[in-house]
C-alpha cells in the first residue's frame, strides 16, 4: 500500500484549488508532487495517516472528539479509493453535463479527496500553545489584518459564518493572507491559494465537547493552534519570502 501523500505534498498541490480541479476547472501548474499524487491514486489505494500524538495535549477539545473525528477522515480515505476504482472502468463516451457516471464520480471525488486533504491539515494544525503566531508569520498577519487580535476576530467570525470550514490561506494572486469560508469539502475553493491554517466547523468537530456552542469551540481551537505547523504551511506556500 502506498501511504497517503504527506502534508507538504498537499500544499504543493495548491490545497484548496487542488480539490476543485478534480471537479473540473483550470488546472494548477504541473509539479513533481502533483504527478506523484496522480500516480498514487491511479496505482494503489491511499492509506490513512495516524492521528497525530500531539493532539493528546489539546485542552477543551477532547481525545474522544479527535478519535471520533478521525473515523470520519478514514471514511474519506475509503470513499476516495472506491471512486478511483470505479473511474478505472467508467465509460468516457457517455460523459454528459446533465448526468453521466463520469460527472458524478468526478464531482464526488472532489468531495471525498477534499475531505482527506482538509482533515490531514486540520489534525496537524492543533496540539500547540495557541496565542499569536511567531516570527515572520506574525509579521504577515499584522501586515494583512492589522494585528493578531484583528485577524483572530475575523477568523472566528468566518468560522461562525461558514457551514463547514474556515481557512487562513495565502493567496498568491493577491499576495496576502486571507480568511476564507467554505460550506463543504469541495465548495468555495479559491484558485491559486494554499491553506495556512484550517478550522473544521462542522458540528462533528465540536458537538461532543461543546454541544451547540460553536463559538466556545472556536476559542478552544485557537487556544490549541500549532503555529509551528502553520508557519511550515506558510513557508511552503511562499508567504514568508
Amino acid at each position: 500500500m502506498v501511504p497517503a501523500p504527506n502534508r507538504r505534498d498537499f500544499l504543493k498541490l495548491g490545497s484548496l484549488a487542488a480539490a476543485a480541479v478534480l471537479a473540473g476547472g483550470k488546472p494548477a501548474p504541473a509539479s513533481a508532487t502533483g504527478a506523484s499524487l496522480t500516480a498514487a491514486l491511479g496505482a494503489q489505494p491511499l492509506t490513512a495517516k495516524p492521528l497525530p500524538a500531539k493532539l493528546a495535549k489539546t485542552t477543551g477539545i477532547s481525545q474522544t472528539t479527535h478519535e471520533e473525528h478521525y473515523k470520519l477522515y478514514q471514511g474519506y480515505i475509503k470513499k476516495t479509493n472506491e471512486i478511483m476504482e470505479k473511474l478505472k472502468t467508467v465509460d468516457l463516451a457517455s460523459a454528459n453535463q446533465s448526468y453521466s457516471d463520469l460527472r458524478a464520480l468526478k464531482v464526488e471525488l472532489s468531495f471525498a479527496l477534499g475531505g482527506v486533504k482538509n482533515h490531514e491539515l486540520y489534525f496537524e494544525a492543533m496540539g500547540g500553545a495557541g496565542g499569536p503566531a511567531p516570527g515572520k508569520l506574525a509579521e504577515r498577519i499584522a501586515r494583512d489584518f492589522g494585528s493578531h487580535e484583528k485577524w483572530s476576530a475575523e477568523f472566528k467570525a468566518c468560522g461562525l459564518a461558514a457551514r463547514g470550514w474556515a481557512w487562513l490561506a495565502w493567496d498568491r494572486d493577491l499576495g496576502r493572507l486571507m480568511n476564507y469560508v467554505g460550506d463543504a469539502q469541495n465548495t468555495y475553493p479559491v484558485w491559486n491559494s494554499s491553506i495556512v491554517l484550517p478550522m473544521d466547523v462542522y458540528e462533528h468537530a465540536y458537538y461532543l465537547d461543546f454541544k451547540t456552542n460553536q463559538g466556545a469551540y472556536i476559542d478552544a481551537f485557537l487556544a490549541n493552534v500549532d503555529w509551528g505547523a502553520a508557519t511550515g504551511c506558510a513557508d511552503e506556500a511562499g508567504a514568508l519570502r
